[in-house]
């Protein structure tokens, strides 16, 4: 049995669509409990911060915190910078942020694509649902052609594109709304980076 007549008769494309359904659910769920554990982690570390008023100070609740948020490691980079030279500090920093903005975005690649291949697949599963009708008709021509079993196939062949389109919108609304979640821890720990820069200045 060749690909192409299992796909017309099994339709595998319903399952794939199932597959990527439930890899995007795991996704979301996950993405949004890393982040708002990194939202937390963040808010606990400037909260400890806040306190204090001592380079030492800054650096023991640092060292409690630091690898447990994003901005702890990017502000261990100032606070325990065994350099004075400004541009380097704020090099090391950046990198840092960097370093941890590209684990937070790890996932949403995959996001990203099955927002894109979902619609895709429902409308290869309607064009492949219609080929399947046409074939159908070839077949009956001679005997005529039952117009409720035409119209049977039509709608099993659409069912395909409004699955895909349905998890497509789903997957690019979260993806989105994820993408804007990260923006703005993104923005919090830039804001961060410069009111603590210019307290080490103070403090030095």
């Amino acid at each position: 049995m060749t690909l192409l007549s299992l796909l017309l008769h099994g339709g595998i494309l319903m399952y794939v669509l199932l597959l990527i359904s439930i890899a995007v659910l795991g996704i979301v769920i996950e993405k949004y409990r890393q982040f708002i554990r990194v939202k937390r982690n963040n808010e606990k570390l400037a909260e400890l911060l806040q306190e204090q008023t001592k380079l030492e100070g800054y650096r023991t609740a640092l060292q409690a915190e630091e690898r447990k948020s994003p901005l702890g490691i990017m502000l261990s980079k100032l606070f325990f910078a065994q350099t004075d030279d400004q541009d380097l500090i704020s090099q090391s920093m950046e990198s840092a942020a960097n370093l941890e903005l590209h684990r937070l975005e790890k996932g949403m690649g995959w996001l990203s694509t099955f927002a894109a291949v979902a619609p895709l697949i429902g409308f290869l599963g309607t064009v492949i649902g219609m080929v399947r009708v046409f074939m159908s008709i070839q077949a009956h021509s001679s005997a005529g052609v039952d117009i409720s079993l035409l119209a049977g196939g039509i709608w099993e062949a659409l069912l395909t594109t409004i699955g895909g389109l349905i998890v497509g919108i789903i997957a690019i609304i979260f993806y989105n709304d994820l993408v804007q979640t990260l923006e703005n821890i993104v923005k919090d720990m830039q804001e961060s980076g410069i009111e603590y820069t210019i307290r080490m200045k103070n403090l030095s």
